[in-house]
């Protein structure tokens, strides 16, 4: 696999998993917006276990963008198995890069863009919840 491909087929699964991220967080907003969570008329219970599944909605986004990867990269034939290339996704996703699972130089590339893709997703993750946890904040104050 040619630098290039590398570089467009990475692109272009990053730009999907922004989408899905940007998804998510839409229809969370959607729903905030709508039903009004974090009110100060809600009990502080209430609002955890909001937060909570919202942090949940996030983690399953994640988790979504992982498989893509991993499957994108058993498609490819980079790495043997169903667990292998969980694992290495899993890993580079996060930034943890253990290295005791790499890639040939033919898809080297291509795995990085898995991390490229993990550090975007987190930081739109943290803004999302900077944000949510600013709106509590305000709501209790007033």
């Amino acid at each position: 696999m040619n630098v290039l491909f590398q570089l467009l087929l990475g692109s272009s699964l990053l730009i999907l998993c922004a989408l899905v991220h940007i998804f998510v967080i839409s229809r969370i907003i959607g729903n905030l917006q709508r039903n009004n969570h974090f009110s100060a008329q809600r009990s502080g219970r209430y609002q955890i276990l909001a937060v909570a599944g919202l942090f949940m909605i996030l983690l399953g986004s994640h988790t979504v963008q992982i498989y893509l990867w991993a499957i994108a990269l058993w498609l490819l034939g980079a790495l043997p198995g169903y667990e292998e290339p969980i694992y290495f996704t899993l890993v580079t996703y996060t930034a943890l890069g253990y290295g005791d699972v790499v890639l040939t130089p033919q898809h080297r590339i291509f795995g990085a863009m898995i991390s490229v893709t993990g550090l975007v997703m987190f930081g739109m993750t943290t803004a999302f919840l900077v944000g949510v946890f600013s709106r509590i904040l305000q709501e209790k104050a007033t």
